[in-house]
């Protein structure tokens, strides 16, 4: 499970973020977004129109093959490879390494998708269902990485108020004038009447994402624990779940079609692996902070 690299044993108590995320693995489970045996709508054998027709106007990624709904021979597949993708469905045989348990928690199966749209389900060593890469644009699913993304926030923001930046005031969080300035004017009059968080808990997630990177003893952190230099291309492309987090929050399409699952998959992978550098960041004394930006495409000199 992607978020649960690195963490505490089972056997553990663990932090309560393992905790949570261990409870969630085990609350949300491929039952709970599959389409189930009694939905399943299968076509007759040799019925290559129907089915044909079947993945191209529902873009479904697979149509089971079955003469009773219940024992399923063979599937016909949509077709990536061929021309006018998704419009033609080729049959083959189902065989074992179809089929996943019922009971596999999503961020298990959400694993199992890399080269592959769909598996049918198993409950009592029988078909129950089917479940494709459509399943992870479930609302279960967008809990699970709304914890992840949520953690990553909480962990940047401390990290940042750690080594001094952003606690009463913008310094140095490295972001614009302008956009200080903006925050300041909005939070001003709330800190006046009532007091209020650190500054840096007023900023946006982009903002944070954007600090973060900019911040020099993270990024030679980072330099020291991936045995190489990271430009700020680079460490983009692996850590800012900017528009991920967008996503998650405004209840997008997550996946719309199977190749955007693909490359998403990529990135959601690196969730885990973010908490984990960020937490062992936080667990080392404190450095002195460099109010100097990360500007241009290279990696920062050291502390």
């Amino acid at each position: 499970m992607f978020l649960c690299e690195g963490l505490a044993p089972s056997g553990r108590e663990g932090t309560s973020f393992e905790r949570l995320v261990r409870r969630l693995s085990e609350t949300f489970v491929v039952r709970d977004v599959m389409v189930p045996l009694n939905e399943i709508k299968p076509v007759k054998p040799g019925a290559l129109q129907r089915a044909t027709e079947i993945i191209k106007t529902d873009r479904y990624s697979v149509v089971p093959v079955s003469d009773d709904g219940k024992t399923f021979y063979s599937v016909f597949c949509a077709d990536h490879e061929s021309e006018g993708s998704g419009s033609i469905a080729k049959e083959r045989e189902v065989v074992v390494s179809d089929h996943i348990a019922d009971s596999t928690s999503l961020p298990e199966a959400f694993l199992l998708f890399g080269d592959r749209e769909w598996y049918l389900t198993l409950h009592a060593n029988r078909v129950s269902g089917l479940i494709t890469y459509w399943a992870f644009n479930s609302r279960e699913f967008r809990v699970y990485l709304y914890t992840g993304l949520s953690r990553v926030e909480e962990l940047s923001r401390d990290l940042l108020a750690r080594d001094g930046c952003g606690i009463t005031n913008g310094n140095g969080l490295n972001l614009t004038p302008e956009a200080l300035e903006k925050i300041q004017r909005r939070i001003g009059p709330m800190w006046r009447d009532n007091g209020g968080n650190r500054f840096v808990d007023e900023l946006d997630y982009y903002q944070i994402a954007s600090a973060l990177r900019k911040h020099q003893p993270w990024r030679k952190f980072l330099i020291d624990k991936l045995g190489g230099d990271i430009s700020n291309c680079e460490y983009s492309r692996r850590f800012d779940f900017t528009d991920l987090r967008d996503s998650v929050m405004h209840g997008r399409t997550l996946f719309p079609t199977y190749n955007e699952f693909v490359s998403s998959s990529v990135k959601i992978r690196k969730i885990g692996e973010l908490i984990i550098y960020l937490d062992a960041y936080l667990a080392k004394p404190p450095e002195r902070t460099l109010l100097m930006p990360v500007d241009s495409d290279t990696t920062p000199t050291s502390v």
